[in-house]
This record gives structure tokens, sequence and C-alpha cells, in this order.
């Protein structure tokens, strides 16, 4: 039994993955920058001390960027090794925590198709153990 529809779920979610890094890494990161360069203060503390919260803001967002392209190369790497006619529970269950991980990021297209592979493959993971038992039985 094939897991193409599976493969394609997750190649997609991680694709999304990696473009919604890398926006967050560079168009956001640079919206924070570039708020952080207009900020005009009339004393010195206050004006360090805004620089220091946006240079925080700024590192954040490109960590977190960097995260989600990281996820999502992981998520393609882990997808190409999605073997046919094999039971593979251990990666249905990772993307399965993955999608529920997405959610509460708020990131929904990654949990329906992240959602959708880790299930369809526990399914298919079901009846690839049961035509497996069949053909033993038959030998």
């Amino acid at each position: 039994m094939n897991r193409k529809l599976e493969r394609k779920l997750i190649i997609i979610g991680s694709a999304w993955q990696m473009l919604s890094g890398l926006l967050t890494m560079f168009i956001y990161g640079s919206y924070i920058k570039s708020q952080s360069n207009g900020i005009q203060e009339t004393q010195f503390a206050q004006m360090k001390a805004v620089e220091s919260l946006f240079g925080s803001l700024y590192s954040f967002a490109v960590t977190f960027g960097l995260f989600f392209v990281a996820l999502g190369l992981l998520n393609l790497y882990l997808a190409r090794n999605f073997k046919d006619d094999k039971v593979e529970v251990k990666l249905s269950f990772w993307f399965i925590l993955l999608g529920v991980a997405s959610y509460f990021f708020m990131d929904f297209l990654s949990t329906v198709l992240f959602l959708s592979g880790g299930i369809l493959a526990l399914a298919k993971n079901k009846t690839i153990s049961k035509l497996h038992s069949q053909i033993e039985q038959t030998n």
C-alpha cells in the first residue's frame, strides 16, 4: 500500500513551515527593526531601553522563524523516508504531535496538513499490518 497522499500532505506542510519561517525572519524581523529606528525619545536612557526591547523582539522573531525553517527541513526529510508497505508508527505520531503543536502556534494550515497526514498514516498502518498478517498466515 503506497503512502503517496501522506507524503504529499507532509511535503506541502513542510514547505508551508519553511515559507512561514522565512517570512517571519525577513519580513516581520525587518518590520520590527524598522520600527526601532523610528523611535525618537527625548531622553537617552529611554531611547536605549526601547532599542533594547526592539532588539530582543527582533532576536525572538528571527529565532522563531529559524525554528520553523528547521522543522520544515526535518519534516521534508522524514516525508521522503516514509516507506511504502511498512508500518510507520513513530512517524505517524510525530506528525500528529506536530499538528497539535501547530494548533497552539495558531498555524492552522500546518495543523490540518500534519494531522491529516498523521491520521491517514495511522489508518494505513492498520491496513498494512493486517495485510502482512494475512500473507504470513498463507505461508
